[in-house]
């Protein structure tokens, strides 16, 4: 019954190539196949498909010339929207440690110097400092990928979640999406697994909301929600200059930047594309006049716009990657549906030493205060 199944689909979907090997799975291995089978759109192959032989669209774009930078009263307000338990903190934690030559997660590499603390202990622990220092129980979401997602929470129950609660830390799974091969085809990973990979940090709002999450933080009086990528351990999930900035402008997003001074560096410009703020990726553009601003994937978002957007489905990006196709989307692309956001820029030494190669490490290592310091910003 369960072969006979996965056949059909295969058929509908014109990948019976995909149905070597079901022969010999074991009933378990059949319906795990035959679960990923029914977990893709019929129709996602074709998008797959129709991506690699369109021709990108240009849209005209400027550089952002005009910007904020912290006030100290932006401090004072982010402070009172933190203590009255305004604020959480969403970690996009999807990746995995191969480029780093790390067989575990990229969360769990150990990053201080001394201590060897990992990029996920240091976050909760500048969300349990940030806790005693305002007198709240501050909420954070970890999104996971299917690859990672029980060794992250094993992890967590096993450290008892570096002094935080079990109901101030919750965790959600991002989709995946199928690799394409150079025949347009998907591809077997093993038989009965389809070759995939983490579909991107595009879809976090909408699994965000799917989780119940987005209600139970709303539910609790939460306002805004401070996102941050997991290989940025300067990145603070408790930043009042920008909760209390993004307050006080009433904005659905606020970008925190920095400047771009590095026509080399691998990293995505802030534009204007017909008066909205967007984001243009680095292999996109050359290096325009001026110093433009930077895109390092720190975010804030207010969750009522959060729930209006989370169904909407943001476009797929494609990359070539060791002889394969692969589909991703980006958070960023939310901004186009929104005119009211804006962008705050900080010293780069204070926000940004992002952990991606073997060569960063040290690097980030000395951005890094003082293993046993955790400042409140």
């Amino acid at each position: 019954m369960l072969k006979k199944e996965i056949f059909s689909l295969l058929e509908q979907l014109g990948q019976l190539h995909l149905a070597e090997g079901v022969e010999a799975l074991s009933l378990t291995e059949q319906t795990d196949f035959l679960q990923q089978l029914k977990t893709l759109p019929s129709s996602l192959l074709q998008e797959q498909r129709s991506l690699l032989h369109s021709k990108p669209v240009v849209t005209p774009w400027e550089p952002v010339e005009e910007f904020d930078k912290p006030d100290p009263s932006f401090f004072l307000e982010g402070q009172l929207q933190i203590a009255s338990g305004k604020t959480a903190c969403l970690i996009l934690a999807g990746g995995q440690g191969s480029r780093l030559g790390f067989s575990e997660p990229k969360a769990l590499f150990p990053i201080t110097a001394v201590r060897q603390k990992t990029l996920l202990q240091l976050l909760c622990e500048k969300t349990r400092a940030a806790s005693h220092a305002y007198n709240t129980p501050l909420q954070i979401a970890l999104m996971a990928s299917p690859l990672n997602y029980t060794t992250l929470k094993d992890y967590l129950h096993k450290n008892h979640y570096f002094g935080l609660s079990s109901s101030q830390v919750h965790l959600f799974v991002q989709e995946m999406a199928p690799f394409l091969n150079d025949e347009e085809s998907w591809f077997l990973q093993a038989p009965g697994k389809i070759a995939a990979g983490p579909d991107g940090n595009g879809h976090a709002l909408k699994k965000l909301v799917q989780s119940g999450i987005a209600k139970k933080w709303k539910d609790q009086g939460i306002e805004m929600i401070n996102i941050l990528p997991i290989d940025n351990p300067l990145a603070d999930p408790f930043d009042a200059a920008l909760f209390g900035y993004h307050a006080l402008k009433s904005h659905d997003a606020t970008l925190k930047a920095i400047l771009r001074t590095d026509p080399s560096e691998k990293i995505g410009l802030i534009v204007r594309k017909n008066g909205r703020l967007a984001v243009q990726e680095y292999s996109e553009v050359s290096f325009p006049n001026g110093t433009p601003l930077a895109y390092i994937g720190l975010l804030c978002l207010r969750l009522s716009w959060i729930e209006q957007i989370a169904p909407l489905e943001l476009p797929w990006h494609l990359a070539r990657k060791q002889l394969i196709w692969k589909y991703e989307h980006f958070l960023f692309d939310a901004l186009h549906y929104t005119d009211r956001s804006d962008v705050l820029v900080f010293p780069r030494e204070d926000i940004f030493a992002p952990l991606k190669n073997p060569s960063d490490i040290l690097a980030v290592q000395q951005a890094l205060p003082p293993d046993d310091y955790i400042s409140i910003k």
